[in-house]
């Protein structure tokens, strides 16, 4: 018989596949790439010493940009609740504009394409900054994903280079010789 073995603590468990690579901040087009539930997780009580068991949820982000690549932002762990004063319920309003419908199944919206901006935020040892959600809302109506950067185009052979800066320095025959700027 298998059984679920209870987690330890209540760790982001994205945290080894985001690594130490530091999401720029700004506001960028992101996808949810994954959702992940952890159930009977130990943790302290808000405000409180006091321990509780919960049911947490986390949500993953990615995004490409054109100068470093591929990035990845995760939320912040979340109590499963429907309370509208809940974490998750503001979060899931914010990321459809609207309040969610009871009974919705929010692992559901693996894919969805939002606008997602990232704050980078200090860690609570001082040991350095982490990228933080700071705002998520639906993608607006008519915004279309950026396209992946195309890698450049491979060098010309050299001789061909020599051949066109030769073209570019022989002055032209119509080209006015006493005209300082060349274009």
């Amino acid at each position: 018989m298998a059984k679920l073995p209870r987690p330890k603590d209540n760790r982001n468990p994205f945290t080894d596949l985001i690594g130490d690579g530091l999401a720029p901040a700004g506001t960028h087009v992101a996808k949810i790439v994954n959702i992940k539930d952890g159930f009977g997780i130990e943790r302290q009580k808000y405000q409180s010493t006091e321990m509780e068991t919960v049911d947490l949820t986390w949500f993953l982000f990615g995004f490409r940009d054109g100068q470093e690549g591929k990035h990845l932002v995760s939320s912040k762990a979340m109590k499963i609740s429907g309370s509208e004063k809940s974490a998750l319920f503001e979060f899931l309003k914010s990321l459809l504009g609207k309040a969610p419908e009871y009974g919705v199944d929010y692992c559901a919206l693996k894919g969805t394409e939002v606008l997602l901006t990232v704050e980078h935020v200090q860690r609570r040892d001082g040991s350095g900054d982490y990228a933080a959600i700071a705002t998520i809302s639906p993608l607006p109506p008519g915004m279309e994903t950026p396209a992946p950067v195309s890698p450049p185009p491979p060098e010309p052979p050299a001789s061909q280079v020599q051949q066109t800066m030769n073209t570019i320095l022989e002055p032209s025959s119509n080209q006015d010789q006493d005209d300082p700027i060349p274009f």
